[in-house]
Order: C-alpha cells, then structure tokens, then sequence
C-alpha cells in the first residue's frame, strides 16, 4: 500500500524490487522526485503490516503506471529487522 498524505490518497502499489534501503514500485497514481509517501508491506511471513517513512529518489518518464525509486527512511533497529526478514522470506535481492 502506497499512501501520499499530502496530496491525501491511498493506493495499491507493486513492489519489484526491495532492499534495506528502498523499493521500487509501480504506481497509478503520478509521483514526484522528493514526495514524502508511506510504503506498508504486507505479506503471509509478517502479522502486521511494515510501515515505512520514505522519500521518492526518483520517477521513470512516461504515463502512469509510474515507476519510481523510493528510499527508506528508518527510524528503528527493529523495524529494519523486520525489514530483512521480510525480503528474505519473500525473495527479493
């Protein structure tokens, strides 16, 4: 789930691939290089869904669906954890 409280929605993103620190991810929704957006993570290996602060680093050109880079902005040892365990249940590299 993608939400952009600024511009004030929230939608469905596709994550194609995720590291520790950021994802990239396709959008409908039209974003910018700097948007401050919030990324949950849902998935069978995590109770509740990861939450994370992160900043768009970058937007490939073209009509939505968009592709952009988003960077993580971590606010705890123990949410990077979870992170890790995340991408490494689920397979991303």
């Amino acid at each position: 789930m993608l939400t952009h409280e600024q511009a004030g929605w929230k939608r469905h993103a596709t994550v194609e691939n995720m590291g520790l620190g950021g994802a990239r991810i396709v959008s409908e929704e039209r974003l910018s290089p700097g948007d401050r957006v919030t990324v949950s993570f849902t998935a069978p290996s995590v109770w509740d869904a990861l939450v994370f602060r992160a900043k768009v680093a970058w937007v490939a050109p073209g009509e939505p669906p968009c592709a952009a880079g988003v960077a993580f902005e971590h606010t705890s040892a123990d949410a990077v954890l979870a992170l890790y365990e995340l991408i490494s249940t689920e397979g991303y590299e």
